[in-house]
Parts: C-alpha cells; sequence; structure tokens
C-alpha cells in the first residue's frame, strides 16, 4: 500500500473478508477438541424417516413424508479476541498507544456501526506479547507474555499496562511461535456450563479473532517444542483448524503477504514514504483520532465475523 509522509494508511480491511468466505474443506478437529460426527456439530443432520408402504384391503398407501431437515442456528454475536502484540524494544509507543484507545474499540463492539454491523453481545479479550525466543532466554527475559481472557475495557488497559516493550533486538521476532501458541491454545468442551478464563469457548459457540500489531519482520522457523523445526505452512494449518480469525497490523515485508493469504485472514499494511518500519507503525499509532478510527473500524470488522460465523 504504497503511501506518503502526508498520507495515512487505508482503514484496516473486514476482518474475515478474504475472497473465498466458505470454510475451508475437511479441517481437522481444533486442538484438544474431538472431531464432529455426522450430526454433531454442524454435521449432516439425522436422516429423516425411510419410506414406508402398508397394504390396507390390498390397496398401497402413499409413503410416509419425511422429516423436515434440521437447520442448525448460526452462532451470532459471540467473539474470543486476543490482541498479539510485538513487546520488543521499539513496540512501546504502540502498546500505550492501544491502552489509551482501547475504550474506543470496545464501545464499538458493544454498540455496532453505521453499516448496521450488529453489536458484540458477548465478546471476551485477551491480551499476549512476543518476542524473539532466543534474544529472551539471553536477556533473562519471558518470550511471551500472557493473560486472560476479560470482559471489560479496564481490565484490556491493565493488561496492555502490564507488558513492557524491551529486549528483543532489532528483528527478526518470534511472531509464527506466538501464532501457533495462541492458534491450539485449549478450548472449552462443547456444551461446557462454565466458561474458562484462560482457554477459547467452543469453536460453533464463539468467532475467535487474533489481531496482531509488529514492526518487524519473523523467523521463519520455530523453536517452541510442541512445534520445533515447524514453518509458516504449519503455522496456516492450525490457524485454519481452529477456525481463527487473523488480523495483521505489521510492514510492508513479504513475510506478511504470505500469513494474509490464510483463509479469513487480512492484512493491514502499515507503510509510509521516507520511515522504516519502526518509525512507521510509530506515526500509525500516534495520531489518536487516526488511531481511534481504526480501531473502531476493527471492532466493526469483528463485529461482521461473529454475526456471521458458521462453523
Amino acid at each position: 500500500m504504497p503511501s506518503t509522509e502526508d498520507t495515512k494508511p487505508t482503514s484496516p480491511p473486514a476482518v474475515g473478508s478474504s475472497p473465498s468466505e466458505a470454510p475451508p474443506a475437511a479441517l481437522p478437529a481444533a486442538e484438544g477438541e474431538s472431531a464432529a460426527s455426522p450430526g454433531a456439530e454442524g454435521g449432516a443432520p439425522p436422516p429423516g424417516g425411510d419410506p414406508l408402504a402398508s397394504a390396507v384391503e390390498g390397496q398401497t398407501e402413499p409413503a410416509a413424508p419425511s422429516a423436515a431437515p434440521q437447520t442448525r442456528a448460526k452462532t451470532k454475536g459471540v467473539a474470543d479476541v486476543v490482541f498479539l502484540i510485538d513487546v520488543s524494544g521499539s513496540m512501546a509507543p504502540i502498546i500505550d498507544a492501544l491502552r489509551k484507545n482501547i475504550e474506543a474499540f470496545v464501545d464499538s463492539l458493544n454498540s455496532g456501526d453505521a453499516n448496521n454491523a450488529a453489536p458484540v453481545r458477548d465478546w471476551r479479550g485477551r491480551v499476549v506479547g512476543y518476542r524473539d525466543i532466543e534474544a529472551a532466554a539471553s536477556e533473562g527475559l519471558e518470550w511471551l507474555e500472557d493473560h486472560p481472557f476479560v470482559r471489560d475495557a479496564g481490565a484490556l488497559k491493565a493488561q496492555l499496562a502490564a507488558l513492557r516493550a524491551q529486549g528483543g533486538g532489532d528483528e527478526p521476532e518470534s511472531l509464527l511461535d506466538a501464532l501457533y501458541k495462541v492458534a491450539t491454545l485449549e478450548a472449552s468442551p462443547k456444551g461446557a456450563q462454565s466458561e474458562d478464563s484462560n482457554k477459547w469457548r467452543y469453536r460453533s459457540e464463539a468467532a475467535r479473532v487474533v489481531v496482531v500489531f509488529t514492526d518487524a519482520t519473523f523467523k521463519e522457523t520455530m523453536s517452541i517444542q510442541e512445534a520445533k523445526g515447524g514453518a509458516l505452512q504449519d503455522v496456516a494449518n492450525v490457524v485454519m483448524a481452529n477456525r481463527i480469525i487473523l488480523s495483521l497490523f505489521a510492514p510492508n515485508f513479504e513475510g506478511y503477504d504470505r500469513l494474509s493469504q490464510i483463509d479469513k485472514s487480512e492484512w493491514e499494511v502499515v507503510e509510509y514514504e521516507g520511515l522504516n518500519a519502526q518509525e512507521a507503525l510509530q506515526k500509525f499509532t500516534a495520531d489518536p483520532a487516526n488511531f481511534r478510527t481504526t480501531l473502531k473500524q476493527l471492532a466493526a470488522s469483528v463485529s461482521r465475523s461473529a454475526e456471521t460465523v458458521a462453523l
């Protein structure tokens, strides 16, 4: 998205508005969940009764009508949202801007938008920070800073305030590892009577949205034990299998173009002529009015995704 010094990046595209809106076929079940059998979790409805015939006074009665096909109501207006944020040293201004303006996102979720996107009637948010795994270890820092799901702007602000932008070297960072961790986060079982703040809700009961903010490239090979040696395609597989809607706010680097090809993923290119990636993201978030508008548009995208989710 070429731009000039006086031109702000275009508003973020709708989350989940990729060219193909149909869910990927024959995806594996989400980690921690069993694969749906026919008739369960959106599978084929149970068949109707077989046609029966009986003879009455030598006459054959017409076949009994089949039962009407069962339809499954879509989950609407329910979403779990994870803000996955690069917390290397250069990200301090961006984290601060998010903390100051997160109410705009939450308010827009609760109220819908001017384009008649229905509000998200039931949402939870969570902040997760990530760094370069190897650099963090050498600097005595945690590479992943995790928090539970919460339900109000104040709690999200507190999670953002707890992040410390430090270390990590320049780049690249361990985004693929972090995405893998978040995508494979354990989920509550179907029909659970209570929710767990450390788990996704069951995949057909809430849309799952991951919003990434970063000013750096990412390592092409993962280091975490459960995916050691894995690459972007492995991340794409778990993102799709676990029904994640991915929204990227990232520099104009080729890797993000590849990530945005994952089904139901979108990439907002953060770029200004004459500025490096770190300076561009700072400029993008520095104008409070502009950044509030960005977060409102992101909330509208989440609302549309949550309104139409049928998993």
